[in-house]
């Protein structure tokens, strides 16, 4: 970790190999993935810990309203697989870590988390051989556009809470 959360290439890369391995791999990948994550969090102060369970319960919150309003759908299942509630937590100990740090301007918080929030989700669904689907279409892309504008808002203004003032 770098000094207050700054940029961190251990949770760049973990972040990156993670989200690929889960992505292309799905369970045979959640055992190097939960023990990366293990040693991630467990390298973070409290305050960081707690800021990483706040953004994993919103992501599984927020994607678990995107499955029931049938704005995404996984192949198989009707919720969301447990590959993917990983992903989302290799996501909040990045965002906590680094990705935040960035997105405290609001507009570049509205054009990194929007445009880059669902190049994810369409690359992971490409890389996945499908698994992932987006049955509304053009509006299934909206809605993740708007949701990632707000995640993004809301990581860039709350990182204050969590990271430590000089």
């Amino acid at each position: 970790m770098s000094s207050a959360y700054g940029f961190s290439w251990r949770a760049f890369i973990g972040f990156q190999a993670s989200w690929f391995a889960l992505i292309y791999w799905q369970y045979l990948a959640l055992l190097p993935v939960a023990l990366y994550t293990t040693y991630a969090i467990w390298r973070l102060p409290s305050k960081g810990q707690l800021a990483v369970i706040a953004v994993f319960a919103l992501g599984l919150v927020v994607d678990s309203i995107l499955v029931a309003s049938n704005i995404i759908q996984f192949v198989g299942g009707n919720g969301l697989p447990l590959w993917f509630v990983l992903i989302w937590l290799v996501f909040a100990i990045a965002a906590v870590e680094f990705m935040a740090a960035m997105l405290k301007p609001i507009w570049l918080a509205v054009l990194l988390a929007g445009v880059g929030g669902p190049l994810s989700y369409f690359s992971g669904a490409k890389l996945s051989q499908h698994l992932l689907l987006f049955p509304q279409n053009e509006i299934s892309w909206l809605v993740l556009i708007a949701v990632w504008s707000v995640i993004g808002v809301v990581l860039g203004q709350t990182r204050s809470l969590y990271v430590p003032v000089n």
